[in-house]
């Protein structure tokens, strides 16, 4: 059995804004510095043997300190990072919907397969996601914890495609800023043991 520990990463000043940051940076906000002490402090005593982040900073400050405490170099994954929003980077949903109300309608009606101009759909980034975490758990051993820090989108897509294999779920999962969900994998029979934790922040 397989042990996937999935973290979404802790509130940025984008998160804050409630503005759009799939593939552009985002710095941790002072509350996310916070979460990060406690998301470590939860964490600690758990046997990690793989730590895997993707390639923005907030994902790696995260968790660089349960990687210290476990002498894990972190690997990066361009696979498992969030859904790109192309020209709605560091956009919120009320300016494209002022500035943009054709884009706005398009992304309504189209659901998952609407395109964000120049970015992904939904359906797009589910397979990118699928084949990475695919790829994370063919090469890793049996009996072994990983622990994946990512983004609220990637983890919906992890859930959707471990429990289905099928995008059809993404969004009846909440994913909060700072949250750990917990998987077991046994032969390709995924269980979700902890839904989107966040008990240990308060």
């Amino acid at each position: 059995m397989k042990k996937l520990i999935l973290v979404r990463h802790v509130l940025t000043e984008d998160n804050e804004l409630a503005k759009l940051s799939g593939h552009i940076d985002s710095k941790v906000s002072e509350e996310g510095k916070k979460q990060i002490e406690k998301i470590t402090e939860f964490l600690k005593y758990e046997k990690i043997d793989r730590i895997y982040t993707t390639t923005s900073s907030r994902t790696k400050e995260t968790v660089k300190n349960l990687a210290n405490i476990n002498s894990i170099e972190i690997q990066q994954s361009e696979d498992l990072q969030e859904i790109s929003f192309g020209d709605f980077e560091g956009k919120d949903f009320k300016e494209i919907q002022k500035n943009y109300p054709d884009e706005f309608n398009k992304m309504i009606e189209q659901g998952y397969k609407y395109t964000y101009p120049n970015g992904e759909s939904l359906i797009d980034c589910y397979e990118r996601v699928s084949k990475g975490i695919g790829s994370i758990l063919n090469e890793t051993p049996e009996d072994n914890t990983i622990l994946i820090c990512s983004h609220a989108g990637t983890i919906r897509n992890i859930l959707t495609y471990l429990i289905s294999n099928t995008f059809e779920y993404h969004w009846n999962f909440k994913i909060d800023n700072a949250s750990v969900s917990v998987v077991e994998v046994d032969n390709g029979f995924a269980v979700i043991n902890k839904l989107n934790d966040t008990s240990f922040l308060k």
